[in-house]
């Protein structure tokens, strides 16, 4: 079948990969959707992933929410480990003498790690992953590190990207909305693994349609300018010569899958004086005309451009500003808080990641020849529930308002995705409640993201109270100190506030007079 957007392309159809197996009804045994030739509309039940699915894989607490813990090491275990949340990994009585117990003590500090790593992360509803890309995520987490919903998010990006400007909604007359998710993937350095994540998806998506990720997943967001002219059809000199670069898509794809692994760069550069990307960003998240009018006026009437970016929680605080997120770009996105998932996961199942890049790719090829997809009536009655509760959100003036208020729009915009690779163009609420429990997490992930402002006044309020004599780090400790990530959070809180020049450090020399490190003092700085 020939992918509806490559039908103009010089090199014929996208070759992708098929099957891995004679079994015709191979594809009759996945969850989600009706089969080809059924006339169902609503998916099957999800097939849960037990904590045997996999050999040698463990449940382990994982902060927020429990994940797919750390798996055994290659000959098990003789003795058993506690980790973190009470679980236990027990192992075989024939692990190799000497070693067992080395596996084991690894094993407890690393879901020790993994732990901290995500005690910062709101909780996960299990039906984020009740969908066919959740399925997908969760075949996947066993054999990386990356956090499944980042795994999550990353694929539907892509497959919102893959499937192009043929799928899309008309929520009222006139309007045409694409199927484009734009999630920002927020974790710390290192312990974050947003990388790991998107490259887990990624290499499944290269494996369902290598030419689409060699040609159509590009780098380097910089000017408004610089993204028209990807889009531009007028790929010719104006005085008919021929183009001095060459084109970066394929001719006659609009499809731009962006990946920023530095998006902090990307918000500086935006904030150059004359920097227009910002502007076209926003009408990019609505598949609109890019074209430009200016000296190097280009014609770019369409475009279908998807965003994978990432930043640390810290980087995001210190660059947005309220200003840049009352303007509107920002609350296209779809932040998600991520970290590491587990320590040492065993190398992946080639024939099992053989058989889902082959799914995947035959539902991509199905879903892209679609065109509006609307709502049963159940779902259009769920999807009015769903917009009251998001837009109740909203009517403050604080960042969070501003970051989540288009959850809405974006709740819509998953579900139909999660509905196009279902083989259907009827959105159910099955689908709704799949990408709405996505969107909550991203909303609580804002919060966790931004609250720290709220955490930062409490703290400075504090130090203020003190007056001149300030408080020392053993007070502030005293005071905020309800649990580790608690504690964790008002360290970073501190951290900012010195940063930010708002609280200054000293050191009071010791009380007896004697030579040795003073205690440090933290008092407010004046406005």
């Amino acid at each position: 079948m020939t992918h509806a957007n490559t039908t103009t392309h010089p090199a014929g159809p996208v070759r992708r990969l098929r099957a891995v197996t004679t079994d015709q009804d191979q594809d009759r045994k996945e969850p989600y959707g009706p089969t080809l030739g059924d006339t169902a509309t609503s998916p099957t039940a999800l097939t849960p992933v037990a904590a045997d699915a996999v050999p040698g894989t463990a449940v382990a607490g994982g902060g927020a929410g429990d994940v797919t813990g750390h798996p055994l090491p290659p000959s098990d275990y003789s003795n058993t480990a506690v980790v973190a949340g009470g679980a236990t990994l027990t192992a075989r009585a024939d692990a190799p003498s000497g070693y067992s117990r080395e596996w084991a003590e690894l094993d407890r500090q690393g879901a020790a790690q993994v732990a901290r790593a995500r005690a910062w992360l709101p909780a996960v509803d299990p039906a984020v992953f009740d969908c066919y890309l959740g399925w997908l995520a969760q075949r996947i987490d066993p054999y990386t590190e990356g956090d499944p919903i980042g795994v999550l998010a990353t694929l539907v990006s892509a497959a919102g990207v893959h499937l192009g400007p043929g799928p899309h909604l008309e929520p009222s007359f006139g309007e045409r909305h694409p199927l484009l998710v734009w999630p920002i993937l927020i974790g710390a350095t290192g312990i974050g693994r947003k990388g790991t994540a998107t490259n887990a998806a990624f290499t499944l998506f290269g494996a369902a349609d290598p030419h689409f990720m060699a040609n159509n997943k590009h780098t380097g967001l910089s000017s408004g300018e610089g993204l028209a002219a990807v889009f531009a059809v007028d790929s010719g000199a104006r005085d008919g010569s021929p183009a001095g670069k060459s084109r970066l898509l394929p001719e006659g794809d609009c499809r731009l899958l962006a990946e920023e692994q530095e998006w902090a760069a990307v918000m500086a550069r935006m904030k150059r004086e004359g920097n227009t990307l910002g502007a076209l960003l926003r009408q990019a998240w609505e598949g609109g005309n890019l074209s430009t009018l200016n000296v190097d006026a280009r014609m770019a009437a369409r475009s279908h451009l998807g965003i994978i970016a990432h930043i640390t929680p810290k980087e995001f605080r210190g660059k947005v500003s309220a200003a840049d997120l009352a303007g509107g770009t920002y609350n296209r996105f779809l932040p998600i808080a991520v970290a590491q998932s587990k320590e040492s996961p065993p190398r992946h199942d080639v024939e099992l990641m053989g058989h889902l890049a082959a799914s995947l790719a035959t539902r991509l090829d199905h879903a892209a020849q679609l065109h509006a997809l609307t709502f049963t009536d159940d779902a259009q009655l769920y999807r009015r529930r769903l917009q009251l509760e998001f837009n109740g959100h909203l009517g403050g003036d604080g960042p969070v308002e501003e970051f989540i208020s288009r959850a809405a729009a974006n709740c819509v915009r998953i579900a139909a995705i999660y509905a196009a690779l279902d083989r259907t163009d009827l959105i159910t609420p099955r689908h709704l409640e799949a990408a709405a429990a996505l969107v909550r997490y991203s909303i609580a992930s804002a919060r966790a993201v931004l609250g720290t402002d709220a955490e930062a006044d409490r703290l400075r309020a504090f130090i203020a109270a003190a007056g001149p004599d300030g408080r020392t780090k053993t007070e502030i400790t005293k005071k905020f100190h309800k649990d580790d990530a608690t504690t964790d959070r008002y360290r970073e809180a501190l951290d900012e506030l010195i940063e930010s020049g708002r609280v200054s450090v000293t050191k009071r020399a010791r009380a007896d007079g004697r030579p040795g490190r003073g205690t440090e003092v933290y008092t407010t700085t004046p406005p």
